[in-house]
């Protein structure tokens, strides 16, 4: 229960002992789901976020804090992140997925590159899991489409476990929400990139410095609770979604988002919606715009 007196003002990530959220350990809940578990103990995450859904006096996030916070809609989210290396594309086409493997799997174990296959104890060589099916969220990246080395393009994840009141037709979530599920993401990786277009905040610097090393301590990495300290943001100005299979709640689904293009101001983003096997549910495309200011955000 929350106390009647006014806390201290809360930022959009505080500390997983006062999140607000319907289950009380989210970490715990999804650790508790194996393929969920495989994901956040992977070697390449560099940190797993509990939201805040506590209430802004302002009112700014209440959509995501309140409405889609209840035991019915969206009962329990953590959010990880972590670097990836971007896929080399195989054509030139447009098609935001083709089913390319990446080199690294959900669970960690990492294959070379150019060879998705692993030598098993028997002699058989089998398949690695792709860390995503879509390649267009992988790809992108480097020198070419704008990455700073000093900031790159961190893959962003969100894990949500979705009620049955999030449903249109029976048994079918709502379309609207695959767009909003993935601008929550697709946001907060843009807003690290807004940073960059007006000078690289020293925060994001030294958390590039701890994903190289795994040395510096998390004071020095993030604000109150484990926030990235981001000093400025971007407002989402086009946005496209390609709807591939249902989502059928109550499930746990995976969201991702990616920058692969800094154009200027302009930050082009990436998205998928994942079930536990990997298929796409739906993809995302979408360019931010970033404001040089500290405009609010809506992180999920």
């Amino acid at each position: 229960m929350s106390s009647s007196k006014p806390g201290p003002a809360v930022k959009p990530h505080s500390a997983p002992t006062d999140h607000n959220q319907p289950v009380p350990d989210p970490v715990a809940h999804f650790k508790a789901i194996p393929w969920c578990a495989a994901l956040l103990s992977d070697p390449a995450v560099i940190d797993i976020i509990v939201p805040d859904r506590r209430p802004l006096p302002t009112g700014e996030s209440s959509f995501v804090r309140k409405t889609m916070n209840t035991p019915t809609t969206i009962k329990a989210c953590v959010t990880f992140y972590r670097m990836v290396k971007p896929l080399k594309p195989k054509s030139k086409s447009s098609s935001p997925s083709s089913g390319s493997t990446g080199d690294v799997s959900p669970a960690g174990s990492a294959s070379p590159a150019g060879n998705s296959k692993e030598q098993s104890k028997s002699g058989e060589k089998k398949e690695n899991k792709p860390l995503s099916a879509s390649e267009a969220l992988l790809s992108g990246g480097g020198k070419e489409n704008g990455e700073d080395p000093r900031n790159p393009f961190i893959l962003f994840n969100a894990l949500a476990d979705l009620g049955p009141d999030l449903q249109s037709f029976a048994g079918t979530m709502h379309g609207g929400l695959y767009n909003v599920l993935m601008d929550e993401v697709m946001g907060t990786a843009a807003n690290f990139q807004a940073s960059k277009c007006n000078c690289l905040t020293f925060s994001l610097l030294f958390a590039f410095l701890r994903v190289l090393n795994y040395f510096l301590p998390m004071k020095w990495v993030v604000g109150q609770g484990g926030e990235p300290s981001l000093e400025h943001g971007a407002y989402t100005i086009t946005f496209t979604t390609n709807f591939r299979r249902a989502v059928n709640p109550p499930q746990v689904i995976l969201i991702r988002g990616r920058v692969v293009k800094v154009d200027g101001r302009k930050i082009h983003v990436r998205g998928t919606v994942e079930d536990k096997d990997g298929n796409i549910m739906a993809e995302g495309s979408g360019i931010w715009l970033a404001m040089g200011r500290h405009v609010g955000r809506s992180q999920l």
